[in-house]
């Protein structure tokens, strides 16, 4: 199956009319009809991932977060990011993202984080002037106080530490998240009257505003909330390619690598 075949069918899920407005996406990198035997799927593309596909021998790399998303003026071995370009032709690699659409699409990142911290009965926290579009999640979930609901996104997301903004002994039962940095959306939040919000890349003024609002925050951190898409990913294409053989392997390493000491 060749490249664009394969961009089809994610376009397919992750529509392009979705896109938004700030955002650069899609097939950034490589030969559209070039033979796909191998796909690395990963939430970036940095050197670590890029330096692993070549000694892999894979033909394509799917992330979600855009390589190239600032216009670049050359491309050369003098600048990192255009090294990484360089190295992607060079070595007959194509790369693909989908962004701000897989995050609005059905099924997409938010969606797929509310079913894991098991909300119910989910509907848009943010809607966006594209039709049918919009980020995060509300829901509901049994009701607990918070300090008990941070111990089940550790354990659903697999992490040992995360930051909470708010009373831990709060009850809460409407809940609103957002894959990566929804600090955007506080707002959407506080107007949803949910009791917490989960999201990532949280500042101090951020949580300072959600707390005058009423807000509850827990950040699991941007990579944790958005890791859960990286298997969907993967099993939506395995299904659509019908048999198919391609290879898809998943790459969960966060980028930049962290400990937290």
């Amino acid at each position: 199956m060749k490249a664009k075949d394969i961009i089809k069918l994610m376009n397919n899920w992750a529509d392009p009319e979705l896109i938004d407005t700030w955002d650069n996406t899609g097939f950034q990198v490589g030969d559209a009809e070039k033979n796909i035997e191998k796909i690395l799927v990963s939430l970036d593309l940095d050197r670590k991932l890029l330096d692993y596909a070549i000694d892999g021998n894979y033909d394509m790399i799917i992330t979600h977060h855009p390589l190239i998303f600032k216009p670049i003026d050359s491309i050369t071995t003098e600048n990192h990011k255009e090294k990484i370009i360089y190295d992607l032709i060079r070595s007959n690699i194509v790369a693909y993202n989908a962004h701000t659409n897989l995050d609005q699409a059905k099924g997409g990142v938010s969606e797929e984080l509310g079913k894991i911290l098991g909300l119910e009965q989910m509907t848009t926290l943010s809607l966006s002037e594209v039709e049918d579009g919009g980020y995060g999640k509300v829901g509901y979930i049994e009701a607990q106080n918070l300090k008990q609901y941070a111990d089940f996104i550790k354990e659903k997301l697999d992490i040992d530490y995360l930051t909470i903004y708010g009373q831990v002994d709060k009850k809460i039962e409407k809940v609103a998240v957002c894959g990566g940095a929804g600090s955007d959306f506080i707002y959407d939040a506080y107007r949803n009257n949910v009791d917490l919000y989960v999201t990532g890349d949280i500042k101090y003024h951020e949580a300072q505003m959600a707390d005058e609002l009423g807000v509850s925050i827990v950040d699991p951190g941007h990579f944790h909330t958005e890791k859960p898409i990286l298997p969907v990913i993967k099993k939506y294409l395995e299904g659509a390619l019908d048999g198919k053989r391609i290879k898809i392997d998943l790459w969960n390493m966060p980028s930049p690598n962290y400990t937290i000491y």
